[in-house]
């Protein structure tokens, strides 16, 4: 079976649009590497989805174009359009997104520290005074419960006082009277 030179040459494009959108599409990933700070894990999931969507896609290119038909110029259409987009437009789109990406950032930060510090700070500020407060009303309530405790102890022991001192008054002018009469007994 034997293809023409026309055929060809629009197989060949179509693997060089597809080669350019499989650039666009690892940008997007690089763009989130440098937005998030990704870790190795996630590093190595997004390449991992990147593989498989870019394999899913050259397989289909490959079946819609030559009918299933590997052909060596397809696949280095892609490969050339992929490094030569990550090599000028890439580079471009990388520096245009770090630039925002750290605008953006500042902007946040400074969003940062106009709300969420001075609400953060006045917050415990609150918080701290709250806590003195009740640790406040709760000494004056010890307090009060000690003095409403040494109040009631102090009204008990006068009135057990008072009740022993007429006790004792009653007992000391009975001994006293029970001393003095022996001696008036006396003859």
């Amino acid at each position: 079976m034997s293809v023409s030179l026309t055929e060809q040459s629009i197989v060949f494009l179509f693997s060089c649009v597809v080669g350019g959108f499989l650039g666009a599409f690892y940008d997007i990933f690089r763009i989130i590497r440098i937005a998030f700070d990704s870790k190795w894990l996630s590093v190595f999931i997004q390449d991992m989805i990147f593989c498989i969507l870019s394999a899913v896609s050259v397989i289909l290119l490959v079946f819609y174009t030559n009918s299933g038909t590997v052909r060596w110029f397809s696949l280095l259409g892609c490969f050339m359009c992929f490094a030569l987009y990550h090599v000028t437009v890439g580079r471009i789109v990388m520096f245009l997104s770090k630039k925002i990406i750290d605008f953006i950032k500042r902007v946040l930060g400074f969003l940062y520290k106009i709300t969420v510090i001075p609400v953060k700070t006045a917050v415990l500020f609150l918080l701290r005074r709250l806590i003195k407060f009740i640790c406040f009303i709760l000494k004056i309530s010890g307090r009060s419960k000690a003095r409403l405790y040494y109040e009631k102890e102090k009204i008990k022991v006068r009135k057990v006082s008072k009740s022993l001192g007429r006790i004792i008054k009653k007992d000391s002018v009975k001994t006293q009277k029970a001393i003095e009469k022996p001696t008036k007994k006396k003859i």
